[in-house]
Order: structure tokens, then sequence, then C-alpha cells
């Protein structure tokens, strides 16, 4: 009796984009492994917002619905795994560093198409793809967006004008809240102070404009600082790397 094939266990997909392209909202069936290897994407799934430079990459369980939007020019890169394959890997979202010999697995892998447990030396570098995965290191970078109506109208405002946000009354105002109402909200429902996350949101917002080619002196004038050494001091501290460093990594 002939054996069933079952199919690959690993496939893959590149496509180059352009700053603002959006890949809408969905689900997949397979595990997802998803990065940029020039450009800048920003992720949205459930209530949290990671933007991802080349160095980083997301891991999408199967059956997350997430969106992904585009900032700067790159190749977005998708490998995708069987559920099967998926077992041993986090069952939540998360934004993982890519190392050296895991980036090579995977260009490896991208280079191949697919990966096919029946032929051996593609098991093998399964097998070892998986191995990587399950001990790469956590990039604990992420902007939670609270669910209460307003605490949400306060995240949206800084988000959309992160100067203007600089003012704690002026963003209490626009949410039709207390200051002391929303340090209390934000707290609660993000696990940040309102002024971490704010903090956190100039972050986001500067990344995704260092991508499109912004100037260090426009993002730091963009996002609130009064100066660019502060701007770039703030930088460092929140993604490890100063914004010229970063903008290297694109």
């Amino acid at each position: 009796m002939s054996k069933i094939r079952q199919g690959p266990a690993l496939r893959s997909a590149t496509v180059g984009f352009s700053s603002g392209y959006h890949w809408r909202a969905h689900r997949s069936a397979w595990g997802q492994l998803v990065w940029a290897s020039r450009g800048v994407i920003t992720v949205h799934v459930g209530d949290a917002i990671w933007v991802v430079p080349p160095a980083q990459a997301v891991w999408m369980p199967p059956g997350f619905l997430h969106g992904v939007h585009m900032a700067g020019q790159g190749v977005l890169r998708r490998v995708y795994l069987q559920r099967a394959s998926c077992r041993r890997l986090p069952a939540e979202p998360r934004v993982i560093r890519v190392a050296p010999l895991l980036r090579e697995l995977l260009r490896r892998a991208l280079q191949l198409g697919t990966l096919d447990r029946a032929v051996p030396s593609e098991a093998r570098l399964l097998a070892l793809l998986l191995d990587e995965l399950v001990v790469v290191h956590v990039v604990p970078v992420e902007l939670p967006v609270p669910a209460d109506p307003r605490a949400r109208r306060a995240a949206d405002f800084a988000r959309a004008d992160p100067a203007a946000a600089r003012d704690l009354h002026a963003l209490a105002r626009h949410a039709n809240a207390s200051v002391r109402t929303l340090e209390r909200l934000f707290t609660h429902e993000t696990g940040l102070s309102l002024g971490a996350w704010r903090q956190r949101a100039r972050l986001v917002h500067a990344m995704t404009m260092l991508a499109d080619g912004a100037t260090v002196s426009q993002c730091a004038f963009a996002v609130g600082y009064a100066s660019v050494s502060a701007f770039v001091a703030a930088f460092r501290r929140g993604a490890g790397v100063t914004p010229g460093k970063y903008v290297s990594m694109r």
C-alpha cells in the first residue's frame, strides 16, 4: 500500500513592498514567522502593536488574527510552519531576535521554498530550524493598547500626534477623563504607567519615521523632544541602540 503524501512541513514566501503598504488583518492555519530583510514592519495583533526592524521577527502561532503595515522600502519574508511543527514553539505571538544562525537557516529555507520531512536533508534542516526557534531570545518591545474607551481615545491621540501628547491635561481633555483616571486605566490595562506608555508610543512613532527616511532631528521634534540629544538618549534606552545605529540596521 502506498503512503499518503502529507505535503511540505514548511513553505515560504518573499514579497517586495513600498512604504505604506498594508497587509490586512487575517488568520492562518499555519504558524508564521514574519520579518523584513529591509524596511520596518508594524504588526497589529490583539491589543498590541509591535514595530519590528530587520534584526527581529514576529512569531505568529496558527489561528491568531493579525495585520502588518510596512514602513520604508523593503522585502517582507514569511515562513509558514504546519500546525504539527508548531507544538514545541510558543503558543502566544511574540517578537524575537533573529540571531546569525537562525538567519542563515531561514535564508536556506527561503532558497528551497519548501521543506519536506520525507527528504532527509530537508528534515534535518527543519529540525535544526525548530531547535533554534525554541531557544530564541524574546524582544520585549511592544505597545499594548488599552480597551477602555477613555484610555483608547487617549492612546489614539498620543499615537497620532506624539508631540501634542506631551501635555497630560490636553491628553486628558481629549479622552474626556482626568489625568488620575488615565493613570489608573493605563497601569491596569497595559501594565505601563501613562508616562511609560507615552514614551513607548513616541519610540514606536520614531522607529516608523526613521524607516520612512526621516532624519534624527526630524524625528526628535516630531515626537515632542526639546533637543536631539534628549531624543537620542531616550531612543537608546528604549531600543537598545542609537537612532543612527537603528537606521543602519535597515
